[in-house]
């Protein structure tokens, strides 16, 4: 699965975004490049979906790929993927539920939610009243225990309503991703197991699993959110959509919209007129009906997207030099966030 996941990120970018622009990608970095990135290349899915995701790791998965002439490097940085690895793109597809750039931060929270209820409910029924909580993050401990004073006294009942509704969720999942998941999970007199131990059972690689378990996740948070009578329902309160713009860019959009100057905004703000144009860019990728004539002109935006189309490039400084430098980097970028779907 990552190296389909990998191979599609590169066959998007084309070669015109670093090797770590990937890896930036998949762990979800909050950057205005990598949220550019993930808009512009159609592959904002991805985004965080991976944050387990290490160098080494990257590195190995790029070596074998090279290794089968799946990839080539065009420079120290950058790949394009080949004919043969366009024909792996095509031949291995997965059923993805990822929605990561509106839902990393949400599938995060409801995992751990999951997780750690799971242990709570069945250390419950087993009366085990010391152990070491699965997650330790405060928030979510505090949550679940709220949650618990609640159905303590139907615990039972709980854990298998839980079964019975997880049996019918995984049912459209293969009997390797079902055991995975169900050997991760503690509580009671099972311990979950490691990546490492789930790879060495010979479910999958080690750098396979994460993705598989995050691709279930995401499946049984839209299941259960979109069914209030489900027994997982209540782990996806208060779980949504994030606001994708941060609060930093907000309040340089919402200044611009007052002052429609970007060197005022900079002063009141005291941040570089590059950051603005950062913030700008990122409000046109989140709302693509926001107007950019305040910073182009029609006749400058087709002739922007002809270059786009003819060139087969999002690269700007292909794109300006194509153009004889006749608009910024910032025109050009503002652009093709409008013509992203595009």
């Amino acid at each position: 699965m990552f190296t389909y996941i990998l191979l599609d990120c590169l066959d998007r970018m084309n070669g015109e975004r670093t090797v770590s622009g990937v890896f930036h990608l998949l762990r979800g970095k909050k950057s205005s490049q990598t949220f550019q990135d993930a808009k512009v290349y159609g592959i904002d899915r991805y985004y965080g979906i991976y944050r387990e995701l290490n160098r080494n790791i990257l590195e190995e998965a790029l070596y074998r790929l090279e290794e089968e002439r799946a990839i080539e490097w065009i420079d120290e940085a950058k790949i394009i993927v080949t004919s043969s690895g366009k024909e792996r793109i095509e031949k291995d597809r997965f059923s993805f539920h990822f929605s990561g750039m509106d839902y990393s931060e949400a599938i995060d929270e409801f995992q751990n939610r999951f997780m750690l209820w799971v242990q709570i409910v069945s250390n419950g029924i087993y009366n085990q009243k010391s152990y070491i909580p699965v997650v330790d993050k405060v928030p979510i401990q505090q949550w679940l225990k709220s949650l618990y004073m609640t159905r303590k006294s139907s615990l039972t009942q709980e854990a298998e309503g839980l079964y019975l509704e997880l049996h019918k969720l995984l049912s459209v999942f293969s009997e390797k991703e079902k055991m995975m998941f169900v050997r991760r999970l503690t509580g009671g007199d099972q311990t979950g197991w490691t990546y490492n131990q789930l790879a060495e059972a010979g479910e999958d690689s080690v750098y396979n699993i994460p993705l598989y378990l995050k691709n279930i996740y995401y499946y049984l948070f839209f299941a259960a959110s979109e069914n209030p009578s489900s027994y997982l329902y209540e782990l996806t309160r208060n779980l949504g959509k994030k606001e994708t713009l941060t609060s930093s860019s907000r309040k340089s959009v919402h200044l611009y919209d007052k002052v429609n100057s970007i060197e005022e905004v900079a002063r009141i703000r005291n941040l570089k007129t590059s950051t603005i144009e950062d913030h700008l860019v990122e409000a046109v990728l989140v709302n693509n009906d926001r107007s950019i004539h305040s910073f182009i002109s029609p006749a400058g935006i087709i002739e922007i997207e002809e270059v786009v189309h003819r060139t087969n490039t999002k690269r700007l400084k292909v794109i300006r030099e194509y153009l004889d430098d006749k608009y910024s980097y910032f025109q050009i970028r503002i652009v093709l966030a409008k013509i992203q779907k595009g």
